[in-house]
């Protein structure tokens, strides 16, 4: 009888207990997805939601934040960037001024200045298109 009602007990308490998806969390704060494919927030119910998968070759990585804190980032390693036009005077992995301020890198990429103010490799702009700034922010348009 003891046997049955301590497995009954162990029973009813995994199934009460939360999985990771349904754990409550702080409004407003992020982490990466288990497995760090994607991006996820708690929402105003305190339940964490996917704000978005990480893109094709990248994952999600908590780099550190100021105040002993970290932010999840999709990240990957910058590819050999094609040099079309020389080399652009600061490259990814190089220190950067303003965390979160996007720049071109050369004229055919976009890079970001990371948490760390590290700068980091974005991605290449496509085929006869160039990085070129409008209002400050870098956008890759169409050479003419």
């Amino acid at each position: 009888m003891k046997f049955t009602a301590a497995a009954l007990a162990l029973a009813a308490s995994a199934i009460a207990a939360p999985s990771k998806r349904d754990e409550t969390c702080k409004f407003g704060t992020y982490r990466c997805t288990t497995p760090n494919t994607g991006i996820e927030i708690c929402n105003i119910s305190s339940h964490w939601e996917l704000v978005g998968p990480c893109p094709k070759g990248t994952s999600c990585n908590d780099l550190p934040h100021g105040d002993n804190s970290t932010l999840p980032y999709c990240t990957n390693e910058p590819p050999a960037v094609e040099a079309r036009n020389g080399r652009p005077s600061q490259s990814p992995g190089e220190a950067c001024q303003t965390a979160g301020r996007y720049d071109c890198f050369g004229p055919y990429a976009i890079q970001v200045c990371d948490a760390q103010n590290i700068s980091q490799f974005v991605g290449n702009c496509p085929p006869k298109s160039h990085c070129a700034y409008i209002n400050d922010i870098p956008y890759c348009v169409a050479s003419v």
